[in-house]
């Protein structure tokens, strides 16, 4: 299986142009110009639209560029163009592991953003180099006409029951997930679950979207890390789907925001992170069906809200991700 990020080595050999949300190439800004803030985004086009609107709303003389990509491509294009000399971006929106690879590897600016003061503990640094913007919180989705209430796990290890046996699918890159497991359970019990957990010959698929939509058809009777607003969303629209949780829980890394070292527009960039940081752009992310990262902004699924989270140690994983891909894959390889 292919790990979903590509740590140091891959980012010394790949320089791949990235897809863009615009055609244009960003052009340094001249001396002192600060008319403008530059984006580089994982967030979905129409999502990152809304935001924008509303900044340029509250900061009309400000131009917005925008572009997306997927956080592999943007974490090859960011590396490229640092080492060509080229300071092209302001703000950087991508995922927790690798805005922290960006940390380490020294092209983050730290800013201690007075917003911070508002969002949760375990979803920002200390020290200002990173704060999260948003996050995916991943449940136990079962279809209800295969699983009955009575037989949902209540702890980890009844996965390991029978009855689920070639009836469960799992993520080929669900990482974050393993990791949560390794430290809720400790790494060596952890590791025996996972071993035995391979051996119930699980429907290994690519694609947390493809995973719900096989849940919802009945292709499988459970899947342990469903991303609850798409679980929510396929219950509105009248599947036979639900879910369930193991508290506590452990959020993936949250999608974060961070400043550029060298950006162009620094001045700008800082207002554009003061704003989604800000109680108004976090209520944009609880409305495009995101889970903000503010505590005083509510959750999109009032029932999510209510569940205990696990407080992950995710520098301890950023220091050893590499060795985790491996054991994911050499556990989980087998499964398929």
């Amino acid at each position: 299986m292919k790990p979903l990020w590509i740590l140091c080595a891959a980012l010394l050999l790949l320089s791949r142009s990235v897809v863009l949300c615009s055609a244009q190439e960003p052009r340094p800004a001249k001396s002192g110009e600060e008319q403008k803030v530059i984006l580089y985004s994982v967030m979905t086009a129409p999502d990152m639209q809304r935001i924008i609107e509303r900044f340029r709303k509250k900061y009309p003389s400000l131009d917005v560029e925008s572009y997306r990509s997927s956080g592999e491509r943007l974490i090859q294009r960011i590396v490229t163009e640092i080492r060509a000399g080229r300071y092209l971006a302001d703000v950087y929106i991508i995922s927790g592991l690798q805005m922290w690879l960006l940390k380490e590897e020294g092209h983050l600016l730290p800013y201690l953003s007075p917003q911070r003061e508002g969002v949760g503990k375990s979803f920002k640094d200390e020290a200002g180099y990173w704060t999260g913007f948003f996050y995916n919180l991943e449940v136990i989705g079962y279809n209800t006409k295969l699983a009955a209430p009575y037989e949902l796990p209540k702890r980890w290890e009844d996965l390991l029951d029978q009855r689920w046996k070639g009836r469960m699918a799992l993520e080929s890159e669900d990482i974050p997930w393993f990791t949560s497991v390794l430290q809720i359970m400790g790494e060596d019990q952890g590791k025996q679950f996972a071993r035995r957990l391979a051996k119930q010959q699980l429907q290994i698929r690519t694609g947390h979207t493809l995973i719900s939509q096989l849940l919802a058809a009945g292709e499988v009777a459970l899947a342990p890390t469903v991303r609850v607003n798409a679980a929510e969303s396929l219950k509105r629209k009248g599947a036979s789907l639900d879910w369930t949780v193991i508290e506590p829980l452990a959020p993936n890394p949250p999608i974060s925001v961070a400043m550029a070292k060298s950006g162009p527009h620094p001045n700008s960039a800082r207002l554009f992170i003061d704003f989604i940081l800000s109680r108004e752009g976090q209520t944009i992310v609880r409305e495009v069906n995101r889970n903000p990262t503010r505590l005083d902004v509510e959750q999109p699924v009032p029932r999510a809200s209510k569940v205990k989270l696990f407080e992950m140690n995710w520098e301890r994983v950023t220091k050893n991700y590499s060795r985790y891909v491996r054991e994911f894959n050499e556990i989980f390889g087998q499964a398929h």
